[in-house]
């Protein structure tokens, strides 16, 4: 059995759909009303509760494999749950550690990446079989204004749209985890996983136009005005933003997509695939 930890956000869904393609499951969430959905994408346990407690997470090692720990996003005890899942899994015998890293986890300025970095160094000192995971940033972002675009032509981010970023396809994501936790040859690697090149928002804007036949322009939005849309963030997350915003806007995030595309053994999903799929899901109608 793998353990997924953070297995009811955006991530653990995906990634959860497809372990349960190839292992049985057990997913851990942190409130009760998330079981059923767990239960529901196949998860064959289910623990609730919460990455800090060390009697949660030592029940939850309990009779698995391999374990493929995600982190609550922008969670400000990174550092402190990582320690406790990598020592419980010491102690449990896990066989895998896989942990979900941050594409270029080495810039400072950017806390949540640093916290990763410092986890990932705890996983190197742990004597575990590892692998790591850098996935850059998700494709389903570009969603959050799909209203907007459909129904303004306009693609808002709160940084510069000529900045250059790899987009990852998060399905793509799912199946490189199945890959790596049930086929042999991933232990003590680091992989960075990028689906695209480098590709600024306005490019990305011209690929939903071309395949919306429609005119989408990619449009920098104030920082302030992003903020005032966070009213449900923690003050630490909304710090955090803002300093990866203000990253992104004068360095962007690339990576490179090789590593990808031998993990699939197929080449990773283009950004226009990617459109064209969330049409036939979404609809090109607002």
């Amino acid at each position: 059995m793998i353990l997924l930890t953070g297995a009811s956000g955006k991530t653990g869904k995906a990634l959860l759909k497809s372990l349960t393609k190839a292992e049985g499951v057990c997913a851990f969430v942190h409130r009760e009303e998330q079981v059923s959905v767990a239960s529901s994408l196949g998860a064959e346990k289910i623990i609730v509760g919460d990455l800090r407690d060390k009697v949660a997470i030592r029940s939850a090692m309990e009779g698995v494999r391999a374990v493929y720990h995600i982190c609550p996003n922008m969670s400000p005890d990174e550092g402190v749950i990582g320690n406790l899942v990598i020592g419980e899994a010491r102690k449990a015998g896990v066989e895998h550690f896989v942990y979900h890293s941050v594409l270029h986890p080495q810039i400072e300025v950017m806390n949540h990446h640093w916290q990763k970095m410092r986890v990932e160094e705890r996983l190197f000192e742990s004597g575990l079989p590892f692998t790591i995971l850098q996935p850059a940033p998700y494709m389903q972002n570009l969603l959050a204004g799909w209203k907007s675009l459909l129904e303004d032509g306009v693609l808002h981010v709160p940084y510069s749209v000529e900045a250059k970023f790899s987009f990852l396809d998060l399905d793509d994501l799912a199946e490189a985890a199945r890959i790596v936790l049930t086929e042999p040859g991933h232990f003590n690697a680091t992989y960075e996983l990028a689906g695209t090149g480098p590709t600024s928002h306005a490019e990305a804007a011209e690929v939903f136009g071309r395949v919306l036949g429609k005119k989408v322009k990619a449009e920098k939005e104030a920082i302030r005005d992003w903020s005032r849309r966070t009213g449900g963030m923690s003050g630490y997350a909304v710090e955090n933003l803002v300093r990866m915003f203000e990253y992104y806007d004068q360095w962007g995030l690339v990576g490179n997509v090789n590593v990808l595309r031998w993990i699939l053994r197929r080449e990773p999903t283009s950004l226009e695939t990617f459109v064209q799929r969330m049409i036939q899901d979404r609809g090109s109608e607002p």
